[in-house]
């Protein structure tokens, strides 16, 4: 319902309102100040994301379809097993599939480039916990993906 005082203003532009492509997260060291080291993020929009959900999505509907035959025919689903190792490392591949990049990091003497590959196999240690941490954080806030006012 438009009001007497509005109903001139013409449309309003929610265009900064809605969630951007990508965003830059720099990780905290565990004293929480700025490390340097920059992450860059597809957001919910990003085709990435898209194609992640799609392809979860996808994933969820056989497993459902699979046990809906099962019961069809009499039998009983037998779900996959999977270690816990198994469950750490799809969880890590969730979140690096949203990772569009960083600035080379050093651990000891070792220069690492962002890759898919690289990301997973140093984020699937435990004792990277706490970058893997913030990455999940940032995406669970909407607002990491907002767009800061001024900017289009």
């Amino acid at each position: 319902m438009t009001t007497e005082k509005n109903a001139d203003a013409g449309p309003i532009d929610i265009t900064g309102f809605l969630p951007t492509d990508e965003a830059t997260l720099e990780i905290k060291t565990m004293e929480g100040k700025p490390s340097g080291w920059k992450i860059r993020l597809a957001g919910p929009s990003h085709p990435k994301t898209i194609a992640l959900n799609d392809a979860s999505a996808r994933r969820e509907l056989h497993r459902q379809r699979q046990i809906e035959q099962a019961r069809a025919n009499g039998k009983k689903y037998k779900a996959e097993e999977k270690s816990p190792d198994d469950v750490r490392r799809e969880n890590v591949q969730d979140v690096v599939g949203r990772i569009l990049g960083w600035n080379p990091i050093k651990i000891g003497g070792d220069t690492i480039e962002f890759s898919e590959k690289a990301a997973e196999n140093l984020f699937v240690k435990p004792e990277m916990g706490w970058v893997y941490i913030q990455i999940n954080e940032f995406f669970g806030e909407e607002k990491g993906f907002t767009q800061r006012s001024g900017t289009n």
